[in-house]
């Protein structure tokens, strides 16, 4: 049986053009082995990643990103961890924002662009 690549999307909602979906990182991910084996987490490349390929499939936007705007890693993702990922795409700026977060606990948040103009 191979690694997962992606995480369990235990349920999503949509609320005025905003995606909010449930995630559970599993811990067979083919992400963790060798990075730092004593005390494995999810690379932010894997998070961009997957809020790039999660947003193309409910906001339409691109799969791919040009310029990433604003990225803080907050807290580590590791194996077992339940998050929302909250998803909008700003059509005007033509930017994806995105926010991983356990409650108040923030995880991870960013803006994507697929292209370097404002």
């Amino acid at each position: 049986m191979s690694a997962a690549r992606d995480p369990v999307l235990l349920g999503e909602r949509e609320h005025d053009g905003v995606w909010t979906l449930e995630l559970y990182v599993p811990p067979d991910l083919i992400y963790f082995p060798g990075h730092f084996p004593e005390a494995p987490v999810l690379p932010g490349v894997v998070q961009v990643a997957w809020a790039l390929a999660l947003a193309a499939k409910r906001l339409g936007t691109p799969p791919r990103c040009r310029v990433m705007e604003a990225l803080k890693f907050q807290r580590l993702l590791r194996p077992g961890d339940h998050v929302e990922l909250v998803l909008r795409h700003d059509k005007v700026r033509n930017k994806l924002h995105f926010a991983y977060r356990n409650g108040e606990t923030a995880y991870s948040s960013g803006r994507l662009a697929w292209s370097a103009e404002t």
